[in-house]
């Protein structure tokens, strides 16, 4: 059995709805490492990364003649992975194609009743429904016997059984990176970061924040890979080439005694790179963060959100103001390079003032930059199904591409004006004078920020662009 698998690229990124970090695309080579291992032939395409035209995708499909077609897909991908669905169906008519990741996890009905293309549709994580689908396929038995998939029968699409959450993460190959190339990737923020790839170390997240959609598709539980598994991927990236590890758990900075074994290990076995992660404000303290540090820890992101109680309590983030300043202070006094606040605006019922004040709270606080984004309603987030509940989302409009919730609610401060207060937040932010010192005094003293910046002064033009232009949806990770 033969399989093609695909990372789609839309025809025109948009920053309004998309984060332009460029990494490998992990949930595929998952996927693509688990069918090898069950005898399946994988080749992969990341059309993000490798930067290739649909006709040429086309063309190597038609030459493979593969017996599966998987493509991955989150909202901003949904157009073009149907529009490449239709193109090599056409070609190729007895090739089954199966739609996976979030978006299609969460909208796999309504995709398969448009799009008649779509043979079937993977719900949730992806490894061992995909290898039992191939299975099925190749001995002729009928795929509704498969869990954790979507299918048609008789021209109508069904449900097959549901499939538990992995527990035992360990058992899973690491991700099939031969499949991709490092050159491809190392884009973050707008900024160029040479040979840097992803990592997932856990799976799920047990928090419920009313804007994003993770737990719908990993799951409520937290599940963990051991500290051993998670050093030993490291080793066999850091032998490949990768010089730069972004951990990109829901929650990775959940368990303290994970985060510290991790770090042990890493000191254990003398791996010297550069790491980075997110992490919750409630979550930060000194022990931790400094061991993180001394591991190579540079950079972390931190989800702060608001800086009004209420603001954040409709959020159900379950934090504080004070904890974000606590957090930002002993990540400083940790020793971390860069600190990167997350912030959004444009909440139900969220006044000026407010905005304004969150606004103020990203200039009060030590971090080295905010990114701030626009409230985005999306399937399978709590906001959305809100919204839809109150009759200002009609789902049948907005199922295939979320919508930023001040387009839509009454008497919110519009997109547009948020987005001008957005750059002038950044600008503003970014020619302060106390502001511009410190970042030139811990630049002196830091060899990774030195490094940094003299990799991105030949573009600094671009990474200027790129922060007049962001203001994201919120949702989905990229």
């Amino acid at each position: 059995m033969k399989s093609f698998l695909i990372f789609p690229a839309p025809d025109v990124i948009n920053l309004r709805y998309s984060t332009p970090t460029l990494s490998p695309p992990l949930g595929l080579l998952y996927i693509a490492s688990s069918l090898r291992e069950a005898g399946v032939e994988v080749r992969l395409v990341d059309q993000l990364g490798e930067k290739i035209p649909d006709e040429k995708i086309l063309r190597r499909v038609e030459r493979y003649s593969p017996d599966v077609v998987g493509l991955s897909l989150m909202s901003w991908q949904a157009k073009k992975a149907a529009k490449l669905a239709a193109m090599i169906k056409e070609k190729l008519p007895d090739t089954h194609i199966v739609f996976g990741g979030v978006h299609a996890s969460i909208n796999a009905e309504r995709m398969m009743k448009k799009y008649i293309q779509i043979d079937s549709t993977i719900e949730g994580e992806g490894e061992l429904s995909m290898v039992e689908l191939f299975k099925a396929l190749e001995h002729g038995n009928s795929i509704q016997t498969v869990s954790g998939i979507y299918y048609r029968e008789n021209g109508k699409v069904k449900r097959g059984a549901s499939r538990r959450l992995i527990t035992d993460l360990d058992s899973l190959p690491p991700p099939a990176m031969d499949l991709v190339k490092k050159e491809w990737y190392g884009q973050l923020e707008g900024l160029k970061l040479p040979s840097m790839v992803s990592m997932v170390s856990s799976r799920g997240c047990p928090f419920s924040c009313n804007f994003c959609c993770c737990s719908q598709f990993a799951g409520r539980k937290w599940r963990s890979r051991s500290p051993e598994n998670v050093v030993d991927e490291i080793e066999d990236l850091l032998a490949a080439g990768y010089e730069t590890i972004f951990f990109v758990d829901d929650c990775f900075t959940l368990n303290k005694k994970r985060i510290l074994r991790i770090s042990e290990l890493i000191k254990r076995r003398k791996l010297e790179f550069n790491w980075l992660c997110e992490g919750r404000v409630d979550q930060i303290d000194y022990q931790m963060t400094r061991s993180m540090v001394t591991s190579g820890c540079k950079l972390i992101y931190l989800g702060i959100e608001s800086a009004n109680q209420r603001i954040l309590d409709f959020y159900k983030k379950k934090i504080t103001p004070q904890m974000s300043i606590q957090a930002v202070k002993t990540s400083r006094k940790a020793g971390l390079d860069i600190i990167l606040g997350t912030f959004i605006i444009g909440a139900l019922g969220e006044t000026r003032s407010e905005i304004q004040n969150t606004i103020d709270f990203t200039m009060k606080l030590d971090i080295d930059f905010p990114q701030l984004n626009i409230l985005g309603a999306m399937p399978g987030t709590d906001i959305w199904n809100q919204l839809v509940n109150q009759k200002y989302i009609d789902p049948e409009v907005y199922w295939e591409t979320g919508v930023l919730v001040p387009d839509i609610y009454p008497n919110s401060v519009k997109t547009d004006i948020l987005e001008r207060w957005i750059t002038e937040v950044y600008e503003k932010f970014v020619h302060r004078k106390k502001y511009l010192l410190k970042q030139i005094l811990m630049t002196l003293k830091s060899k990774y920020r030195m490094q940094l910046l003299l990799r991105n002064m030949s573009h600094a033009g671009n990474i200027l662009d790129y922060v007049k232009g962001k203001a994201d949806v919120n949702g989905e990770k990229h």
